[in-house]
C-alpha cells in the first residue's frame, strides 16, 4: 500500500440534522374521537382542524395525566455526528433504533479522519491527535481497517442514524441527557435534537419544556454552583449555556426563544 501521510487533524463539533419525523399531534388528537366516539378519521381530522383548540387541549391533558403511550405514534429520526464517548452513551437508550458508521469497514486512510473535542481539549491536544492518525495510517499498511481500528480515540468521530418514538425522546432521553448530571457532549446533542422538534411537536415540546427539573429527581444537580457563573438559578437554562459554551456552539433559535419566554 502506498503510504498516506496525515497533515492536518480535522477536528469537527457535534452535529446533529433531523432526517424525518412521523405523526403530529393533529393526528392524535383527532384519533381520540375516533377511539373514543366511533369517528371516521375524515370526521375526526376536520373537528380538530375547525377547532384547533381541541388539540392543545387533549395532547396537554395526555402529558398531565400519564396517558403517554399515545406518544408512540409520533417521533423522529436523526443523522448524528459525535464522538464515540458521546455515540456509547447513546445507545444506551434500548427504546431507539440505531445505525452507526462502520470502523470496520469505513477505511479512513482515504481523508475521512475526524475528531470531536471541546475547544479546551483541542487547543492544548490537536498534536496528540495527529500522531493517533499517523498511526493508524500507517497500521493500515498492514493491517485491515477492522484490526488498524484499534488505535483510534474515544475523540474518533462517528455518525449514527438513530430514531426514537416521541415518548421516549421527550420523556425519558431529555430528562435524562439534559440534566446537569449528564456529560456535556450528549448534553449538547440532546439540546440540538430538541431544538429540531420545537416547531414539529410544539405542544409536547412546550409542556416538556416547562416540566423538565421535575421529570427527574436529580435534573437540577450543581445548579448552585453554576448559577452565579450563567446568571440564573434555572436549570434548564444552565444546563443549555454551560452545553453550548463548552462547544462553542450558537444556540439556536428555539432554544433562544424558549430561553426567554416567561
Amino acid at each position: 500500500m502506498q503510504e498516506v501521510k496525515v497533515n492536518v487533524v480535522n477536528i469537527i463539533k457535534p452535529r446533529v440534522e433531523l432526517v424525518l419525523t412521523w405523526g403530529s399531534e393533529e393526528l392524535v388528537a383527532a384519533m381520540t374521537d375516533v377511539v373514543y366516539r366511533a369517528y371516521s378519521i375524515e370526521d375526526a381530522l376536520r373537528r380538530v382542524r375547525e377547532r384547533p383548540e381541541l388539540v392543545a387541549r387533549r395532547i396537554t391533558g395526555f402529558l398531565r395525566d400519564g396517558h403517554h403511550s399515545v406518544l408512540e405514534f409520533m417521533g423522529a429520526s436523526w443523522l448524528v455526528e459525535g464522538s464515540r464517548a458521546f455515540t456509547h452513551e447513546l445507545v444506551r437508550h434500548r427504546v431507539a433504533s440505531y445505525w452507526q458508521e462502520s470502523q470496520r469497514y469505513v477505511d479512513y486512510t482515504k481523508g475521512q479522519l475526524r475528531y470531536v473535542l471541546p475547544p479546551s481539549l483541542a487547543s492544548q491536544w490537536a498534536g496528540h491527535l495527529d500522531g493517533v492518525s499517523q498511526a493508524y495510517v500507517k497500521a493500515r499498511e498492514g493491517f485491515a481497517p477492522e484490526d488498524a481500528r484499534y488505535l483510534l480515540p474515544n475523540a474518533m468521530a462517528s455518525r449514527v442514524w438513530v430514531q426514537m418514538n416521541a415518548r421516549e425522546f421527550f420523556l425519558n432521553f431529555m430528562p435524562l441527557r439534559t440534566g446537569l448530571g449528564a456529560f456535556h457532549e450528549i448534553r449538547l446533542i440532546a439540546w440540538l435534537m430538541f431544538d429540531s422538534l420545537v416547531d414539529r411537536f410544539p405542544i409536547i415540546a412546550r409542556w416538556v419544556w416547562d416540566n423538565l427539573p421535575r421529570l427527574h429527581s436529580d435534573y437540577c444537580r450543581g445548579v448552585e454552583r453554576l448559577s452565579s457563573v450563567y446568571g440564573t438559578s434555572d436549570c434548564r437554562v444552565v444546563s443549555i449555556r454551560d452545553a453550548f459554551s463548552k462547544w462553542g456552539v450558537e444556540i439556536p433559535r428555539g432554544l433562544a426563544i424558549l430561553i426567554n419566554q416567561p
